[in-house]
């Protein structure tokens, strides 16, 4: 994905990434010298653990969110794009 291509719309946020975008900040700031990869697991952690009225005002945030996105593109459709696979094996092989 490159930055130049204005075409691409990114997907609505959901309850868990409303809820870490705030989070991850904080976290980040407590701890310059974490890795992202472990502020990563210590959020998905804490999320699994705050109770589901807790989770409430994010779920609706993101719900709102939603209903916003698809206002603002509604021919939108999720479209995952598989990564290219590894041809390393095929480049050690030598014709015969």
């Amino acid at each position: 994905m490159s930055k130049g291509n204005d075409a691409h719309i990114k997907r609505p946020m959901n309850a868990f990434m409303v809820w870490s975008s705030g989070q991850r900040k904080k976290m980040a700031h407590e701890n310059p010298k974490m890795h992202n990869s472990e502020i990563s697991k210590r959020l998905g952690a804490a999320w699994k653990l705050l109770a589901e009225t807790d989770k409430r005002p994010f779920m609706d945030e993101a719900k709102r969110l939603r209903s916003v996105h698809m206002k603002e593109h509604p021919d939108y459709k999720y479209r995952p794009r598989r990564k290219a696979k590894n041809l390393k094996k095929d480049k050690m092989a030598l014709p015969a």
